[in-house]
């Protein structure tokens, strides 16, 4: 799927990649919240010591800002979205027989953190994994 970026999302990604020296792979920019999608590996990096480099780019941005390492794997990469351990992950349509859909198996008590406030967990769940991996629908059970 490919992603067209405006100029502003142009300069918040070239501003991300200069202050932490990473490539970001995809970049989502909400009302309150900044998600960079790195390589494999790079997270670290990219967070930096003590979190100092995502402090800054908080700082930065006036946002909150979130760093995902991806994977090729949805159910790896849906391990680094998470932010709680799940039971597991059902995928279907992986192999092109149709749309692509994705279960979360979550504990009851975990579920929260999963769905977040007002389903904003979610929903930039679903947004990543549909500019990522062109996943149609997220579920969580």
């Amino acid at each position: 799927m490919a992603v067209t970026y405006d100029t502003d999302m142009i300069r918040t990604i070239n501003m991300f990649e200069s202050v932490t020296g990473v490539e970001a792979i995809h970049a989502i920019v909400e009302d309150e919240e900044a998600y960079f999608i790195v390589p494999e590996g790079k997270a670290g990096m990219a967070i930096g010591k003590g979190g100092e480099t995502v402090k800054k780019l908080q700082r930065n941005m006036d946002k909150n800002v979130k760093i995902y390492e991806y994977s090729d794997n949805i159910g790896k990469f849906l391990n680094n979205l998470v932010p709680t351990n799940i039971r597991g992950v059902n995928i279907e349509g992986q192999d092109g027989d149709g749309p692509i859909t994705v279960e979360i198996n979550v504990p009851s008590e975990n579920k929260g953190r999963v769905v977040g406030r007002d389903g904003k967990k979610i929903e930039s769940i679903r947004h990543i994994l549909k500019r990522t991996h062109n996943v149609d629908e997220v579920t969580v059970n």
